[in-house]
């Protein structure tokens, strides 16, 4: 079943997902042959870059006080280099287009160099991982949300290839921040992203790290998202990237309005043959329901063609069995 998305005419609806499974060249040949529309690499990582430079910089016996300054630059192109090679060996041996992804921490730095370079190294597209942790008491929601749009106002006019937003699930209001990025030249978002959340042993009182795979059920957090926003705002290609484990949760995603959807987990759990049963999963339903191509589904479910009051309603109020209220 072939998709558009981000302006590319794509095989397939499904796309991997930045994660380890689009790291390598190998694993991104295996991604094709499996049949993925696209591949979004692993992110580029700015804060490693700095953290690294930091951790040795402590360590260091020189003299001279800007050596961590100096590892950060040494750090900083021989990571950028490896990045830079990935996307054009990729664009090289694939027939896919390769979305390069960067994580993105802070609205300004030398990230945003990341991004022409690896334009010109030969990537389709650029997927911004952003998120900017609110430690500021004084910052609100709109003065964060702010620095979202310069993220993508200075990408986009860096660049010529078309820019996606990866969004986090805390956004007050994600289809106004939608609105403005795309207003300030994204064409395309994300829902959503997935972050580190750390857990906390009891035991040793100490916090310790969680599982960062997606369950299936997160799907649910995403779909009325998709619904409303592919309804609001046709002018973005939407992706959904959380809790799509089978060729089931894909078709829910493209009903809403996706148009595509990524993943990793599934990858994770099965293997690569996972991609080529979510495509025949898709093929099979749309023959099923008399469908020849995506576009006479996509969207089918989405706020504009569904008036189901299911959209507005964000409490419980009968839905829990009868005999809960006996209890």
């Amino acid at each position: 079943m072939r998709a558009k998305y981000l302006g590319f005419d794509l095989s397939s609806p499904i796309i991997v997902s930045s994660s380890p499974y689009t790291a390598t060249l190998k694993n991104i040949e295996q991604c094709a042959a499996s049949g993925a529309g696209a591949v979004v690499l692993k992110s580029i990582f700015e804060e490693q870059i700095l953290h690294h430079a930091t951790a040795l910089g402590a360590v260091s016996e020189s003299a001279y006080g800007d050596a961590d300054v100096y590892l950060q630059r040494y750090l900083g192109d021989d990571y950028k280099s490896g990045f830079l090679q990935l996307v054009s060996d990729a664009r090289a041996k694939t027939k896919i287009p390769i979305i390069a992804s960067i994580n993105c921490v802070a609205d300004d730095g030398d990230w945003i160099e990341y991004a022409s370079l690896m334009a010109q190294a030969g990537a389709s597209a650029l997927e911004l991982n952003v998120f900017i942790q609110p430690t500021d008491i004084h910052a609100s929601a709109r003065d964060l949300e702010q620095s979202y749009a310069r993220i993508v106002r200075r990408v986009a006019k860096a660049v010529k290839i078309p820019v996606s937003v990866k969004l986090p699930m805390r956004i007050t209001n994600v289809f106004a921040l939608s609105s403005t990025l795309l207003g300030q030249g994204a064409r395309g978002v994300v829902f959503f992203n997935r972050f580190f959340e750390p857990d906390v042993d009891i035991e040793r009182m100490t916090f310790v790290e969680s599982s960062p795979y997606s369950e299936a059920t997160e799907l649910r957090n995403v779909l009325r998202m998709v619904a409303i926003c592919s309804a609001v705002l046709p002018q973005l290609d939407l992706s959904v990237s959380t809790g799509v484990h089978d060729g089931e949760a894909a078709v829910k995603a493209l009903l809403c309005g996706a148009e595509a959807v990524q993943v990793c987990t599934a990858i994770h759990q099965k293997g690569f043959g996972v991609i080529a049963e979510m495509n025949e999963f898709i093929d099979r339903w749309a023959e099923r329901q008399g469908f020849s191509s995506l576009d006479e589904f996509r969207g089918r479910l989405n706020f504009k063609n569904d008036t189901s009051a299911m959209f507005q309603r964000v409490q419980y109020m009968k839905y829990f069995p009868s005999e809960a209220w006996n209890k």
